[in-house]
């Protein structure tokens, strides 16, 4: 019998944006809209773009530009105070 996989998801309650990236591992566009459904546009952009000490110097869109998209995730897991806005 063949194992059913976890399918990710976003759920948006009014202070938290819950995702699960299911078996899969994290895609763009999951940490894309969770983004979107956390922060306004102007605030999305402004994180995505803004280079993070934690990282090293690099922002997130460049993390996501490499591949590098289990470091985004992990980052967005964190409560608001180390998200970057």
């Amino acid at each position: 019998m063949k194992k059913k996989r976890k399918k990710a998801s976003v759920e948006k309650s009014k202070e938290n944006v819950e995702f699960c990236l299911g078996d899969a591992g994290p895609t763009k566009y999951k940490i894309m809209q969770a983004i979107a459904k956390k922060y306004s546009i102007y605030e999305a952009t402004v994180w995505l773009n803004e280079p993070l000490e934690s990282l090293g110097g690099r922002s997130p869109a460049e993390l996501m530009i490499e591949g590098e998209l289990e470091r985004v995730a992990a980052l967005m897991e964190k409560p608001d105070g180390e998200f970057g806005l």
